[in-house]
Formats: C-alpha cells, sequence, structure tokens
C-alpha cells in the first residue's frame, strides 16, 4: 500500500517537472488584416400587386405585362409571392369510357370501383369529359362507316 502512495506521489513530481512548474505560454494573439470593403448587395424591392391586376379569388391576383406575359400574385403570412402563369393543360379524354346514341341523350359507360358503370346524359347537358367522349364516338363511327363504304 506504501508503495502505491510513492509511485503516485512519484509521478505526481514527475508530471510537474516535466511541464517545467510553470503555467502554459500565452500565444501572442495574431494581427489580422483589416476587414476588406465587403460590396453591398442591394436588396430586391418589395413585391406589390399592379394596379391593373384583377383579384381572381381572395388574396389570388392574374396580371399581364406589356410584353403579355401573365403573371399571378398570392398574398401569403410571408409576403406577396410573384410566379408565371401556368398554362392549364386540357384533361385527357378517357380512353376506357364508351358512348352510343340514344335518340336526344348518350348512353355512356365506363370503370368504377365496383364494376362497369352505366349511365345517360342529354345532349344538350354533356360536361367537358362526357362532350369529349362523345365527339371521339361519332369521329371513330364515321371513320369506320367512310372505310366500309357505307
Amino acid at each position: 500500500m506504501r508503495e502505491a502512495g510513492m509511485s503516485l506521489a512519484a509521478l505526481t513530481v514527475f508530471a510537474v517537472a516535466a511541464s517545467g512548474g510553470q503555467p502554459a505560454k500565452k500565444t501572442a494573439p495574431r494581427e489580422t488584416a483589416p476587414p476588406a470593403k465587403t460590396a453591398r448587395k442591394k436588396t430586391p424591392a418589395p413585391v406589390t400587386i399592379p394596379a391593373g391586376a384583377k383579384e381572381i379569388s381572395p388574396g389570388f391576383y392574374r396580371w399581364v405585362d406589356p410584353k403579355g406575359q401573365a403573371w399571378t400574385y398570392r398574398k401569403t403570412p410571408f409576403g406577396i409571392m410573384r410566379g408565371p402563369e401556368k398554362a392549364e393543360a386540357p384533361a385527357p379524354v378517357p380512353a376506357d369510357w364508351t358512348a352510343t346514341d340514344a335518340g336526344d341523350s348518350v348512353a355512356f359507360s365506363g370503370p368504377s370501383p365496383f364494376g362497369r358503370k352505366h349511365w345517360t346524359a342529354k345532349k344538350t347537358e354533356l360536361n367537358e369529359t362526357e362532350a369529349a367522349v362523345w365527339k371521339r364516338a361519332q369521329e371513330t363511327h364515321n371513320t369506320a362507316s367512310a372505310s366500309t363504304g357505307k
């Protein structure tokens, strides 16, 4: 036990002697070059809604610039956001719908989650999709009858 105490004391003396018994030296602060003048970046002007913009829905505006480019503006909690107007692509005509003439109405058939669905709509009350399917059915019928010579 005594030997353990002696070796600890010897180790402590050795550590103090190795460090020179003096505190760690402080290094002189490095001289730094003066900060170079940074070019100030101009902050963009805040986006505002032009005077001729038309309100499409609450907080949503549309404006056409003198070059003819349409822009949309939207009020958000973070300010006004601006972006070019995106042209909407027409909805594709469903290829798996069929349409047949039923006098003053058209009979449609199309898929549904529970099997095939059948419905009729008056020719004067067709929605866009039904009108496109009906037009496609007429074109295919006309080309088929023209190719058979009837």
